[in-house]
């Protein structure tokens, strides 16, 4: 995976699918994290998914709080959301 600004379709733990726009690719102490944002979620505040990806290209999710808060921190000054 190495472009942005396409959709990725996404199985959760019950078996359904979410289709997921691609926002950005984020390294962060070696590891590769894909930001992603579900296409359907019209709320007002919707929230970021954040994967690992390894070597092969297979996302996994995150289970480390402050990782997830440190990539997405990064994410945001990269697109300019820190200012």
């Amino acid at each position: 995976m190495n472009d942005e600004g396409y959709t990725l379709l996404l199985t959760d733990e019950e078996g359904s699918e979410i289709e997921c726009e691609v926002l950005d690719r984020i390294e962060l102490d070696g590891s590769s994290f894909v930001v992603l944002l579900p296409v359907d979620d019209d709320s007002s505040e919707p929230e970021a998914i954040i994967l690992r990806e390894d070597a092969s290209g297979d996302l996994s999710g995150l289970e480390d709080a402050d990782l997830l808060d440190r990539v997405f921190a990064l994410f945001l000054e990269k697109n300019g959301f820190n200012n």
